[in-house]
């Protein structure tokens, strides 16, 4: 149970920004053991936003509601994601070399490929909170935070690295099948419990096709995928589910 306890907060530490005072790191323990736990990380961003959202719309206009909510979910995260996503828009989508994409995906400087597909990902998720209708709204938030992370353990387990060095290595010692067998366990129950069976699995669906689209096009970009790539996954993955949820 210990370890258990260990490999989840160091998961909580690695995607969000709140603070776990009272649980140790273990530096000897294998990280990949954590990345199984992401799901479920995701679960307790999304209970945050539910309770965020139950407060937000008591007391705010619905596209303040909207726009408060979208901050929180940015911010919980330090960012991390989204900076993922533009470091990725910089690498991937000019014509470069593998080579240089790479280098340019580890310059800390943002391009304008960069700013514009984080503008044009926060407009959609801006806009669809706010056309969901309220009943639809708690279940989207306590969902695809856990499912948007399941796809980042699929694409750590299944695909190559890039590079062989950073933080994406150090998370891919100890990740085999039991990890991601517990990442899609806990996406899966929180899907059905949360929508039901048919929207639920729509949803768990149309994650595994994002995650397997943007990795290949990162393959056939890079030859294999890094951090931010990871990140960039998590937050198409959650404006993929939100409109689908939408039209569902």
């Amino acid at each position: 149970m210990s370890g258990v306890i260990k490999d989840f907060a160091l998961a909580w530490r690695l995607l969000t920004v709140i603070p776990l005072p009272f649980v140790r790191e273990d530096i000897e323990r294998a990280a990949g053991r954590s990345v199984g736990y992401y799901p479920l990380v995701g679960l307790g961003l999304g209970l945050l936003l539910v309770g965020a959202y139950w407060l937000l719309h008591f007391l705010l206009p619905t596209n303040l509601t909207a726009a408060l909510l979208l901050t929180l979910w940015a911010g919980l995260t330090g960012l991390l994601h989204l900076d993922g996503l533009m470091d990725s828009c910089d690498g991937l989508l000019p014509p470069r070399s593998p080579a240089r994409r790479l280098e340019i995906m580890k310059d800390s400087r943002v391009g304008a490929f960069g700013v514009v597909g984080a503008i044009l990902l926060l407009l959609l998720k801006y806009n669809t909170l706010l056309a969901l209708p309220a009943p639809s709204t708690i279940p989207a938030l306590i969902v695809i935070p856990s499912l948007a992370r399941s796809a980042m353990t699929w694409q750590m387990a299944r695909y190559p690295l890039a590079r062989r060095e950073g933080l994406s290595v150090f998370f891919g010692q100890g990740l085999g099948r039991a990890q991601l067998l517990l990442a899609g366990l806990v996406a899966a129950a929180t899907a059905w419990l949360a929508l039901g069976w048919l929207v639920g699995s729509v949803l768990l669906l149309l994650t595994w096709l994002g995650a397997t689209l943007l990795a290949r096009f990162a393959l056939a970009r890079l030859g294999g995928l890094t951090g931010d790539i990871y990140g960039a996954t998590c937050e198409v993955i959650e404006v993929v589910l939100l409109m689908a949820l939408l039209v569902i």
